[in-house]
């Protein structure tokens, strides 16, 4: 997806836009409350005006509320962080010094050569393999292949594990990935505000709630 049909997917999503706005008018107004020490004595519905007596009872609301507005957003803002994450670890992956791969000899070449132990010629997929976050601290190489089976022919991704380490594959170029990485995740921030859009709810409704805590607690 290029980054003007992204941007336009993202804000004509209406659902998603409601979610986003619920995470951050609650945050907001849990911070303003936490701030301000104000407290909210009526509220006007359709037919009545609702006097709020039991303040505590009512932060404690707020904070059920945010977090259940998170995994709500969570949900919805998937499918967008997946396409961030596509961006970035291809742009990582175009860089001939992490990863190339040469067509006639059929060969990986750069970093990450080091890792892959198979020959192009056995994997034609290796031409269009990806960079995969597999948990904390573990990557992978994802390629395309296939596999003949009795009933035909099997399409999946296999993977090359770059927490598993060789000869070849050490754990210092793991870390030099992980760096590259940590580049690339910043340029994203930097050069697409896409990002920005889809992580500063995280970063309201962490605020609001560790002021929350703070000032309960400490």
């Amino acid at each position: 997806m290029k980054a003007e049909d992204f941007r336009k997917a993202m804000d004509d999503d209406e659902n998603f836009k409601k979610k986003r706005a619920n995470l951050f008018y609650l945050s907001l107004l849990l911070i303003a409350i936490v701030i301000s020490g104000a407290t909210i004595k009526e509220a006007n519905t359709l037919i009545f005006k609702i006097e709020f007596t039991n303040y505590d009872n009512l932060q404690w609301l707020l904070i059920a509320g945010i977090l259940y507005s998170i995994l709500r957003y969570y949900a919805y803002s998937e499918k967008y962080r997946d396409q961030l994450i596509m961006q970035w670890s291809s742009k990582m992956l175009k860089n001939y010094r992490i990863y190339s791969y040469d067509t006639e000899d059929e060969v990986v070449g750069g970093l990450l050569e080091k890792a892959v132990d198979v020959w192009g010629g056995d994997e034609p997929g290796l031409i269009a393999a990806e960079y995969r976050k597999t948990g904390f601290l573990k990557r992978s190489i994802a390629y395309p292949t296939k596999e003949m089976h009795e009933r035909g022919e099997a399409y999946f991704n296999r993977h090359i594990s770059l927490n598993t380490f060789t000869d070849k594959w050490k754990f210092q170029h793991l870390l030099l990935i992980l760096w590259f990485e940590a580049k690339y995740r910043f340029d994203a921030w930097v050069s697409h505000r896409e990002t920005l859009d889809l992580v500063a709810p995280y970063l309201l409704a962490i605020g609001a709630l560790a002021a929350f805590f703070y000032k309960k607690f400490m």
